[in-house]
């Protein structure tokens, strides 16, 4: 039998794939071919290590697998744990009063006004006639709160008696910045307003 016939049978015939007759009529050639047997036997070696070859990759990346798993895991408690103290921060914020101040700090002025005032009264924010922003989280901005449709005008004086915000308006349900004032200053608040009730809030 021809060698180059042999030679292409040889693929079949390693699949297994090829009839009984074709099998027996390579096994009878090889027995007296050395060439053929050879290369038989290398295509064989080749077969065996392509075999091997997915049971080595599983073997080489289940360390990483492992390693994959670790930092998921690793992750998920991240998360978790982000999430959990974030909601118990927020309601210690929220229910726990000291810590709801510090963070959002907010004082509220009431004015009644029986009459026009015609010249700057004194304010008096949570019962003190003065304000200090003695916090980051001051955001020192004055509302006016008031449900009235009335606009309201404020000054603003240092310890000294010195005018360092000088008659701003501020429209119901508006607000203003004032961010010239400076921190752990203590801050004298003056308001000029038509008759009515009046609640401003410095935040």
């Amino acid at each position: 039998m021809n060698c180059n016939i042999i030679k292409d049978l040889l693929p079949s015939y390693i699949d297994e794939i090829c009839s009984e007759d074709t099998a027996k009529l390579v096994e009878d050639h090889v027995q007296h071919c050395d060439e053929c047997r050879l290369s038989i036997n290398r295509m064989q070696e080749q077969m065996a290590y392509v075999q091997q070859i997915p049971e080595e990759v599983e073997k080489a990346i289940t360390p990483f697998k492992k390693v994959k798993r670790k930092r998921l895991i690793q992750v998920i408690i991240a998360i978790v744990m982000t999430f959990i103290i974030t909601v118990v921060g927020a309601l210690v914020i929220q229910e726990v009063g000291p810590v709801n101040r510090i963070f959002f700090p907010v004082v509220t002025s009431v004015v009644d006004a029986a009459d026009d005032l015609e010249e700057w009264q004194s304010m008096k924010f949570n019962d003190k006639n003065y304000l200090i922003f003695d916090s980051v989280f001051w955001k020192k901005e004055i509302i006016n709160s008031s449900i009235n449709e009335r606009d309201i005008l404020l000054r603003v004086k240092d310890e000294k008696g010195n005018v360092v915000v000088d008659e701003i308006r501020v429209s119901p349900g508006k607000s203003v910045k004032l961010e010239n004032l400076k921190k752990n200053k203590k801050y004298f608040f003056e308001i000029k307003v038509k008759e009515g009730s009046f609640f401003i809030n410095a935040v």
